[in-house]
């Protein structure tokens, strides 16, 4: 497992460092992002689908998921208002996160313990606000095996 820091100062350096990941990523993986209300974890994610050839990302709070039709197919869930692994599966969010050929990017995944244990490629990304209002700190953990 090695760890990579970033520092960026805007949600266009926000993206570009998800777009790198993209680009580095095979597929399948599940994309777990962590962080604050407001960290930055859509934009995390809008980057990462746009590297792909997606667009429109927003954020699937109220949808609990959104798929968009990249080369891979990108999988969002906002698992923000759930409380367990079960209820995810029930709702048909399992079957996202752990699709064979897909990217599954997962904000608030700590609400639902128990869904990615079986999970065989996992990333763990950590966004957290920097000094001043623009600025995060990330912090992308992976398996140097998972890259092209």
């Amino acid at each position: 497992m090695s760890t990579e820091q970033h520092i960026t100062r805007s949600d266009v350096e926000t993206e570009a460092v998800a777009g790198d990941l993209a680009r580095r990523l095979v597929p399948p993986a599940v994309v777990l992002l962590e962080g604050p209300l407001g960290a930055g974890k859509t934009t995390f994610v809008r980057g990462f689908v746009a590297a792909l050839g997606g667009r429109g990302v927003k954020s699937p709070t109220y949808a609990l998921g959104h798929s968009y039709a990249t080369a891979p197919v990108v999988h969002h869930l906002d698992l923000y208002r759930l409380s367990d692994a079960h209820e995810a599966w029930e709702l048909g969010l399992g079957e996202m996160v752990h699709d064979p050929a897909a990217f599954a990017m997962v904000e608030w995944p700590g609400n639902v313990a128990g869904l990615f244990d079986d999970a065989q490629r996992v990333v763990r990304v950590r966004l957290d606000p920097g000094d001043d209002d623009d600025e995060r700190c990330i912090y992308i953990e992976l398996t140097p095996s998972m890259e092209r």
